[in-house]
């Protein structure tokens, strides 16, 4: 496979171009500007003879929702032949695709041709990454390392290189080295790159779940719906706190040091929206304190929600409030 991708590579410009350089001009503006209805009727209107032709599949691909349908394009533009100066976007978006499908071996085939044909490509930093992604996951941890280690030299300071760490997040978290990854998603999590910063969040609040550390899971759950309310995973945690603080309620909280019970309903590092959030819990019949909590040399604002004198009230409260909020809450003492 890997001799095949490169054969095509060095190959694929000998093959003739059958639709015009105007036509094809035009069609790629018109995909470029957001007009997908025009160029998809320009592309049906060109012949039969040059649908076969590559540079009009990789159009094809570009436009189609579909993304087995768009891979499938991408392919057979890769055979067929096209435009020189669409190949190596070509070539990089059908690894995307196969990171998505997780095909790991024609990841690491189509990365290393990639890297064959354009060694200081457009796309080389991400292709460096998925190259190392792919060979992990085929357990060639060796190479999977010289290949990140390259990213991180070369992008020292910029989105890639932070993604890189994010990866080595991950390995270590799938390791089970905990105190490593923590760290690095703690540092990742101050980043001004949102793509970092919203798994880096999700990734410390899941694994501290898994340990059973529930204030540092609530903490950055409620870090990231503060700033990524719409971020993908954010119903998932919520769903695993339910699970999680179904099985605290069978502990007998009232052995808890501390007199009363209040529901945690938010920590935030702006305190204009734990005012927010405040404001809005007080229509619920119970009195509302916004406390600070310092974390790590960080400032942040805790917001809670009622008083009462055993953990039964509370957890009864709590109960009540996730339903009418549709958030996931923790029941502490004080």
């Amino acid at each position: 496979m890997r001799r095949l991708i490169v054969q095509l590579v060095l190959g694929v410009c000998l093959i003739p171009v059958f639709v015009s350089i105007a036509v094809s001009g035009e069609i790629y503006d018109l995909i470029r500007d957001g007009n997908l209805v025009e160029a998809r009727e320009k592309i049906d209107a060109t012949a039969t003879a040059s649908r076969r032709n590559g540079t009009l599949l990789y159009y094809q691909a570009l436009i189609e929702s579909d993304g087995a349908q768009s891979l499938e394009y991408l392919e057979t533009a890769f055979k067929t032949g096209m435009a020189p100066e669409y190949l190596e976007d070509n070539i990089y978006r059908m690894a995307l695709y196969y990171l998505a499908a997780k095909d790991f071996d024609r990841l690491e085939s189509t990365a290393q041709a990639y890297l064959q044909y354009w060694e200081n490509g457009r796309h080389r930093s991400e292709i460096l990454r998925l190259y190392a992604i792919a060979c992990e996951q085929n357990r060639e941890t060796d190479r999977a390392d010289r290949h990140r280690e390259r990213l991180l030299k070369e992008c020292e300071g910029s989105r890639m290189e932070y993604l890189a760490q994010l990866d080595q997040a991950v390995r270590h978290y799938r390791n089970r080295e905990y105190i490593k990854a923590q760290n690095v998603c703690r540092r990742l999590a101050d980043t001004q790159y949102d793509e970092v910063v919203v798994p880096a969040l999700y990734m410390l609040s899941f694994y501290a779940m898994e340990q059973k550390r529930v204030d540092d899971a609530i903490l950055y759950y409620n870090l990231l719906r503060e700033g990524y309310p719409n971020a993908v995973g954010v119903d998932d945690l919520i769903e695993l706190f339910s699970g999680m603080q179904r099985i605290e309620s069978t502990i007998d909280a009232d052995r808890i040091t501390g007199t009363t019970y209040t529901v945690q309903a938010g920590v935030f590092s702006v305190k204009d929206n734990a005012k927010r959030l405040g404001e809005r819990l007080e229509r619920h019949g119970q009195p509302v304190e916004i406390a600070t909590k310092i974390i790590s040399d960080t400032r942040y604002y805790v917001v809670y929600v009622g008083k009462f004198n055993s953990s039964d009230e509370a957890m009864a409260f709590k109960s009540r409030l996730e339903s009418l909020e549709n958030e996931a809450y923790q029941v502490v003492a004080r």
